[in-house]
């Protein structure tokens, strides 16, 4: 019962889901009590900009509007300078 609380903590509440999570002394813990159902290590750049574009979101006028360029993110984030995913 105590994997299953820590998968539903990192929220991996089924089969090919991803979570990001800061790593400090506790996270470490619990990713070591659920190390045999799990996979984890440090994202790259390139893995992190392919699940923005595929799974990303903006809200852009109270809107929740798919990334599929950066038409979208120069759109709501151009203000505080962001005007690519490169940026993000």
């Amino acid at each position: 019962p105590k994997a299953k609380k820590v998968m539903q903590l990192f929220r991996l509440r089924q089969l090919h889901n991803a979570s990001f999570v800061r790593l400090n002394e506790a996270t470490v813990r619990m990713l070591r009590l659920i190390e045999p159902y799990v996979t984890y290590g440090y994202p790259t750049r390139e893995t992190i900009q392919k699940l923005i574009w595929k799974r990303g979101f903006g809200k852009i006028n109270k809107q929740r509007i798919p990334i599929g360029d950066n038409k979208v993110i120069g759109e709501g984030l151009s203000s505080v300078g962001i005007e690519c995913t490169a940026d993000l």
